[in-house]
């Protein structure tokens, strides 16, 4: 677990890491809460509400571009591409569909390439209904990703500043509570 900083590069510890991953949990959450919906232009509103820094504005043209690369590749299958609005919206059961998707479309974590095919694709809840598109799971990954690595260069430049060897949970919750990009969310 390494950082690869404008310094130097500096290790995290799997606290560090766990630390990062529940903020992004949290941040996920948020999201999903605020937009209430499937629906990509309330995600995006959601992200505004959410995140209303240049952080959030900059994670948003991240997932453009991740989107129009997803569309533009051919890849895309529009027949998984449907909305379709639930009420009473499951926050938690959307929110695991968002995570285990997000989890098998981020490039962050390890996976063997060949693990990626359309068909393993995880569908936690769509026997009852909850669909969730591709598109909409890779641009909350893009935005995602995003803001974790911001995260990361964050507590880079905090273990440098405290002289650590390895970042900890600690120089994690430093990071989030000094930048003002990420206070008012965290």
């Amino acid at each position: 677990n390494a950082i690869i900083a404008d310094v130097a590069p500096y290790r995290i510890s799997s606290e560090a890491l766990f630390a990062i991953n529940t903020f992004l949990d949290e941040f996920l959450y948020c999201l999903i809460d605020s937009a209430r919906s499937l629906d990509l232009v309330r995600i995006k509103l959601a992200i505004g509400q959410v995140l209303p820094t240049s952080l959030g504005k900059n994670a948003v043209q991240e997932a453009e571009l991740e989107l129009k690369t997803y569309w533009e590749s051919g890849n895309s299958d529009h027949t998984q591409e449907r909305t379709i609005e639930i009420n009473p919206f499951p926050l938690q059961k959307v929110f695991e569909q968002f995570r285990i998707k997000c989890q098998y479309f981020s490039t962050l974590g390890e996976r063997a390439s060949d693990d990626r095919g359309r068909n393993l694709v995880p569908d936690l809840y769509g026997a009852e209904g909850i669909h969730i598109a591709p598109s909409l799971a890779i641009y909350l990954t893009a935005v995602l990703e995003y803001v974790g690595e911001y995260t990361l260069i964050l507590v880079a430049k905090i273990s440098e500043r405290q002289g650590s060897e390895v970042a900890k949970d600690r120089e994690v919750y430093i990071a989030l509570i000094e930048d003002a990009q990420i206070y008012p969310l965290f």
